[in-house]
């Protein structure tokens, strides 16, 4: 049963993910495929999985503790604070506090999940802008506008 629950609920995202996709108004200087492509094909796939998974689910029953249920939660409220803070945090910043806490959650010392949180978005924005390129916000709170 809930593997159905879930399977639904990744369906509507994925169709959310493809029409906020489709909408991208994208300058004519992009290459053929442009930034359109990468999301529609994820939401694509993603839409393929959550349609198996209802149709065939696992036959195990599984369900969730209140101990399960919490993280879960505690996780989807993380990535709601990341996605609200991601531009005035900026990135190193923002996503430290989401490693942090994810790698707290699943039962890491505080202290080693602060360090791998920070070494993890200090590795991930130097590879993000200056290996790949891409724009990535420092956040307003360090003078970016």
């Amino acid at each position: 049963m809930y593997d159905r629950i879930f399977a639904g609920t990744l369906l509507v995202l994925s169709g959310l993910v493809a029409w906020t996709a489709y909408h991208f108004d994208v300058p004519f200087q992009y290459e053929p495929l442009g930034p359109k492509a990468f999301p529609i094909l994820l939401s694509a796939t993603l839409a393929m999985c959550s349609i198996w998974l209802i149709i065939k689910p696992n036959p195990n029953s599984w369900h969730p503790t209140p101990q399960t249920l919490k993280k879960i939660l505690s996780g989807l409220a993380v990535m709601v604070i990341y996605a609200l803070a991601f531009r005035h945090a900026g990135f190193i910043v923002a996503t430290t506090i989401v490693a942090t806490a994810f790698s707290w959650l699943f039962g890491e010392k505080l202290v080693k999940a602060f360090l791998y949180g920070l070494c993890l978005s200090i590795i991930s924005y130097f590879l993000l802008a200056d290996a790949l390129q891409l724009n990535v916000p420092i956040g307003t709170l360090f003078g970016e506008s």
